[in-house]
């Protein structure tokens, strides 16, 4: 017999409690991570504090035998922001695949966002289609890009502003205020905890088997008056010895062109290195455009980055700003409940959107994870509307949903989790 239970981590003098770290132990294997030190683990849990843990229990065994994680986030939408249930660390014991463990955790966790009033939740997975049965749909992709740092000649003369290296004591103080002003350019990223920064500059977490990453360099850019604009985490790939080193860029956020166009300039005149790589870049990187030539730029293959599940339409809808004016009315179906109905969106007001349930008939017809897909604007819905995920029921309604969920900026999020 099984149960869904759900922990509250506890955390004392950087250590986890036992149901902590039981429950750590038990995701760990089904993401195949060797096992670990006791004490390594212990402190690995730690990070969890403040953050929800379910598991799936059978009946007297202590440990899970499904796992999930989720915590309260905030996520930059075109105009704003709106709160989100992050979810992760989703895994089922190799013995017990196969017997709905999986949506155990997920509905439930799901369920209770909804009562909480949290308009949407998010989960990043290199499997996502697995989630779309549970009405998540993917917003946005990302790929990587290479640069080969012997061809790059930069247009501007430069360099401009001022660079200083950071470490594990002084990223998480000048690196957080920087990225928060950095997401908020971008829909569809993601805020950060105050650990995070720790384990971005030390590679230390439960996967790494907590084991530090000495391989990691940090540099912060500041503009001519001293105000920080920019940062970068990367570490050595490929050491030099062989050649010349390639690094591989962890995290690169700017706030302007200018703390863009430096950091980048930064890496590439690095002594010793022949190639930047970032596997994580915006399919919209407009570093080949400061070259005077954009060949020794080189994109990778895109790869699915964030997906969306919507809870509350008209939490969700009214978050966010629209380009245009117009009234569109939805017909989500949603077999979970959560987005279900036909709903008008009123956009006559670009400052204040309004959404509410409507008798009148919908111009479209899409499921809640297809809403979930056009949410940011970073899914064409005409695109969509060709392939059968959504139905056109007015004609030309797919093209205005496009210029309606148009946004300021290609969605992109430069953190998994």
């Amino acid at each position: 017999m099984t149960e869904v239970r759900r922990l509250v981590p506890h955390v004392a003098e950087g250590v986890a409690d036992a149901d902590t770290v039981t429950w750590a132990r038990a995701m760990a294997a089904a993401f195949l991570r060797p096992r670990m030190d006791p004490a390594d683990l212990a402190r690995a849990a730690a990070d969890y504090a403040g953050q929800r843990l379910r598991g799936v229990y059978e009946t007297g065994d202590p440990a899970p035998v499904a796992t999930l994680r989720s915590w309260d986030s905030l996520m930059t939408v075109p105009g704003g922001e709106v709160a989100v249930d992050a979810i992760t660390s989703i895994g089922v014991r190799s013995t017990h695949r196969r017997r709905g463990l999986l949506r155990a955790v997920l509905v439930d966790d799901l369920a209770e966002a909804a009562r909480a009033g949290t308009p949407m939740a998010a989960l990043t997975s290199t499997q996502g289609s697995l989630y779309e049965r549970f009405g998540f749909g993917l917003a946005f992709s990302t790929r990587s890009l290479r640069l080969d740092t012997r061809a790059a000649d930069f247009r501007d003369p430069g360099p401009t502003g001022r660079l200083r290296t950071l470490d594990v004591a002084t990223l998480p103080s000048a690196a957080a205020p920087v990225h928060d002003r950095a997401r908020r350019r971008h829909p569809g990223s993601m805020g950060r905890s105050t650990r995070s920064w720790t384990t971005l500059m030390t590679g230390e977490n439960l996967f790494s088997g907590m084991r530090p990453d000495r391989e990691r360099h940090a540099v912060l850019w500041s503009d001519a008056t001293g105000r920080p604009g920019g940062y970068v985490v990367y570490r050595v790939a490929q050491d030099w010895l062989g050649d010349s080193a390639e690094i591989a860029v962890l995290d690169l956020q700017a706030t302007t062109p200018e703390s863009y166009r430096e950091l980048w300039r930064h890496l590439a005149s690095l002594d010793l290195v022949g190639a930047v790589s970032w596997s994580d870049a915006s399919v919209d990187e407009p570093l080949p455009w400061l070259l005077t030539d954009l060949r020794p730029v080189t994109a990778g293959t895109s790869r699915e980055m964030l997906w969306l599940r919507v809870l509350d339409v008209p939490a969700a809808l009214t978050a966010r700003r629209y380009p245009v004016t117009d009234r569109v009315v939805l017909g989500v179906q949603d077999p979970a409940g959560h987005a279900a109905g036909t709903w008008l969106l009123d956009t006559s007001d670009p400052t204040a959107p309004e959404v509410a349930t409507t008798t009148r008939d919908a111009d479209v017809a899409l499921d809640a994870a297809t809403l979930g897909s056009l949410y940011l604007g970073g899914i064409d819905p005409r695109v969509l509307a060709r392939c059968g995920r959504l139905e056109e029921l007015t004609p030309g309604a797919a093209g205005r949903l496009a210029r309606l969920f148009a946004p300021p900026s290609v969605p992109w999020n430069g953190t998994r989790f």
